[in-house]
């Protein structure tokens, strides 16, 4: 995959200074999974992204919580947003 640097680093100018380094590494951490797990038509595995972002919140992943919000927005009729 080719990845023009100045184009990212140009991106990267445009959010505050205390996300840009966080994003670079994210951007970089992409590009070399990318690189490296490619399935041999030039598309990176899904697999390959797992676990590369880390939301900040520890429990981002507990499944009962997720199944619960999901249970919760599924059964919301939704009718009051409208």
């Amino acid at each position: 995959m080719a990845v023009d640097r100045n184009r990212l680093e140009d991106l990267l100018k445009q959010l505050p200074d205390e996300l840009q380094n966080e994003v670079l590494h994210f951007a970089e951490s992409l590009i070399q999974r990318s690189d490296s797990s490619s399935s041999g038509n030039g598309t990176p595995s899904v697999r390959s992204f797992f676990g590369i972002w880390d939301s900040g919140d520890r429990r981002a992943a507990d499944n009962d919580r997720i199944d619960a919000d999901l249970a919760r927005e599924y059964a919301n009729s939704h009718e009051a947003d409208t």
